[in-house]
């Protein structure tokens, strides 16, 4: 995944363009402890007291369990990237036992999960995270007076983690995507809660680079290659096998200010958490959001930076992120009051990316936005990317932005292939502020499709049509034609079966720079008046057209 959202904080920050209705913020309700989010941000899970709900933007929080035999709650609520699972602890009314339970969102049923041996205080077992895929739960189960790391899936059932030091405890708080490595930690023969690490059911303990241990890793990225907690010389950290410990700074850590990273992304590129004064509650503190280019930014000052109302939230204790890292969650101040929040951040298209370019076929209408794309190519507006593959015969196919819904000035570029050196056709105003364009298909190559803002101040939504029309007999004639030399130093020498009434030279931008009149098949055009660089000459027969990329030098 790229690394898009430290690269908007810069944008933003450098122009300060405002956001809208790409990005909110939501206040979830008082008292509420959002813990996890789905991947597309629609659901939310958390508790309130004793009590778990899960949050939509239709229905508001719902009620979807609760721990009701007079003990406390243990565990989070967590909820899968596809937002149809979810993991939590519950009270089994068949035993009256608080336990891990996995919630099915579809069917709106729990299924208990039971444990490993207990009870204690009421408690065979708590959950604390589940998997992204959803198959894999994780937590603290009771045994002989202790707690060990569990894990359940629905092949293998209840999995005691075990414990790597005799008559102490551990437990499991993350798993990655698909459940292979959980983390958590590992009591020591001191009874400190040192981080932990289980990758395919084998446990190993995580220490800094002194070779000292530290606190208890708190979660795991996606892809597994990331640990995150706190309890490093009070600060932050991340940790992966190939880096070992990296702190994530605060200039005020010390025993009284202290940190911890509290969710991760799929690839370890966004990481929140918060720093707070200790000893008091967490929720006195100040979030925070890190990526690899910016470091540590204070969550409300990243918020705001990027052009949202923070509702007046102070967001002081992010607890999840989605997998994609594009929503966040936890509990923020709203004056006395405690709120759950969630933050929506601006993404970019999935067509960001030449390589992720979207195939059209003739006929589609598409709507898209250039919003916090990515500058690849061409001006310095963000931009995103089409393809369209030949249908099998020579025709022109028509590109065109010029629907009503394209709100800014756009321009078009197509390219054949993704290292966009070679401009096959490009258009600036062909519609008022608006692009439109044709070229010729050859029917079986791939042709790449860019859209773009005129400048660095023009991006937004736009819908995009492709038409195609098979070539006649004189179409076919007329792409036989070819211009030379090129590159040229002044003269262009034409060969067509067919006659050439008018040559149009336009430059990159798409203004016409050139009209000559010719009427015969064998034509000659002078461009030594241009200045050096490349140009497009479209020669226009009676019924067609062709254009050719020239270079002038």
């Amino acid at each position: 995944m790229k690394k898009q959202y430290s690269k908007i904080f810069t944008t933003f920050l450098a122009f300060g363009m405002a956001l809208t209705g790409m990005s909110q913020v939501t206040n979830l309700g008082a008292s509420f402890q959002a813990n996890s989010v789905s991947n597309n941000g629609e659901e939310v899970v958390g508790t309130i007291g004793n009590t778990h709900f899960i949050w939509t933007e239709a229905d508001g929080l719902q009620n979807i369990g609760s721990v009701t035999n007079g003990f406390p709650m243990a565990g989070t609520a967590s909820i899968s990237n596809d937002g149809l699972k979810i993991s939590a602890t519950v009270t089994n009314p068949n035993n009256n036992f608080n336990e891990m339970g996995y919630y099915d969102v579809t069917t709106q049923t729990w299924t208990y999960l039971g444990g490993i041996g207990g009870p204690i205080d009421g408690s065979i077992s708590s959950a604390w995270s589940i998997s992204g895929d959803g198959t894999t739960a994780v937590g603290l189960g009771w045994i002989g007076g202790n707690a060990h790391g569990i894990k359940w899936t629905e092949t293998d059932g209840m999995v005691d983690l075990g414990s790597t030091v005799a008559n102490r405890s551990s437990r499991a708080n993350d798993a990655n995507n698909d459940g292979s490595v959980i983390v958590g930690w590992q009591d020591s023969t001191t009874g400190f809660r040192q981080a932990a690490i289980w990758v395919d059911g084998v446990q190993s303990l995580i220490t800094n680079q002194g070779g000292s241990p530290v606190g208890e890793a708190g979660a795991v990225s996606g892809d597994g290659n990331w640990v995150i907690g706190g309890g490093n010389n009070f600060e932050a950290w991340r940790w992966s096998e190939d880096t070992g410990m990296i702190n994530i700074p605060h200039p005020n850590s010390d025993f009284s200010f202290r940190g911890s990273a509290t969710s991760i992304n799929e690839d370890g590129s966004i990481i929140v958490g918060f720093y707070r004064p200790f000893p008091g509650p967490a929720i006195f503190g100040e979030g925070f959001i890190w990526t690899e280019e910016t470091g540590r930014v204070e969550l409300n000052t990243y918020v705001t930076s990027l052009g949202m109302d923070t509702q007046g939230i102070i967001f002081s204790l992010p607890l999840g992120m989605s997998n994609d890292g594009s929503s966040i969650v936890g509990l923020g101040r709203l004056g006395n009051a405690q709120v759950g929040f969630m933050i929506k951040l601006p993404t970019a298209a999935i067509n960001d990316l030449c390589d992720d370019a979207i195939a059209l076929s003739c006929g589609d209408s598409v709507s898209g936005s250039t919003s916090n794309a990515t500058n690849i190519a061409g001006t310095d507006s963000p931009d995103v990317f089409y393809s369209y593959t030949g249908s099998g015969v020579v025709e022109t196919v028509t590109i065109s932005l010029c629907d009503p819904n394209t709100n800014f000035d756009t321009i078009l570029r197509v390219y054949s292939s993704c290292d966009l050196t070679d401009e096959i056709a490009v258009n600036d105003d062909f519609c008022g502020l608006q692009s439109e364009l044709s070229f010729e298909s050859d029917g079986t190559s791939t042709y790449i499709i860019m859209v773009e803002g005129f400048d660095v101040d023009e991006f937004g939504d736009f819908t995009l049509e492709i038409t195609c029309e098979t070539l006649s007999t004189t179409d076919f004639e007329l792409n036989q034609l070819n211009m030379y030399p090129n590159p040229t130093n002044g003269l262009i020498h034409i060969n067509s079966s067919v006659t050439i009434e008018t040559v149009e030279i336009y430059n990159t931008a798409g203004q016409l720079v050139m009209n000559q009149k010719i009427n015969t098949s064998n034509p000659t055009i002078n461009i030594a008046g241009l200045q050096n660089g490349i140009y497009f000459a479209k020669a226009i027969s009676k019924d067609a057209s062709k254009t050719i990329k020239i270079v002038k030098k």
